[in-house]
């Protein structure tokens, strides 16, 4: 599956909600390359390749600015958020996946919740921008 939540997003997704485990303050959104893909058994941002440029993450606040269009979908039977728009400042080589991650504080130990494809190997000069849009959440019951 190239998008989707690791074990470790869903397990964490249910403790919040259900057991009133406290949710990261931050969430950050990271590109990394296809070196190795993630997986739904991915835990840390350092089983994965982070691409070579610096400074490619973006904070994130769990709130409805940076989480929005949340809707409700009883005709698929499914319910979706969206990611606001990510911008990233180039230059970008070789970034194929964005994943988020937690907000700990050793970068290397950010535990992954979710990451989506990029669809091809993506490369942006200097000065120019890679957006990210309509990254999104679906839940939906498998049958």
């Amino acid at each position: 599956m190239a998008d989707g939540f690791t074990n470790k997003g869903k397990a964490k997704l249910l403790r919040s909600f259900f057991q009133s485990e406290t949710p990261p303050e931050n969430v950050y959104a990271y590109l990394v390359t296809n070196a190795v893909a993630p997986t739904a058994d991915t835990n840390t941002l350092s089983e994965l390749t982070e691409i070579s440029e610096t400074g490619k993450e973006i904070s994130l606040d769990l709130d409805s600015t940076d989480f929005n269009n949340a809707v409700e979908d009883d005709t698929n039977d499914k319910a979706t958020i969206q990611i606001k728009d990510l911008v990233f400042d180039g230059a970008i080589t070789a970034a194929s996946y964005v994943v988020l991650t937690d907000d700990d504080s050793t970068e290397a130990d950010r535990v992954v919740y979710a990451y989506w494809s990029l669809g091809s190997i993506r490369t942006v000069g200097s000065g120019d921008t890679l957006v990210i849009a309509d990254l999104q959440f679906d839940l939906v019951e498998c049958e």
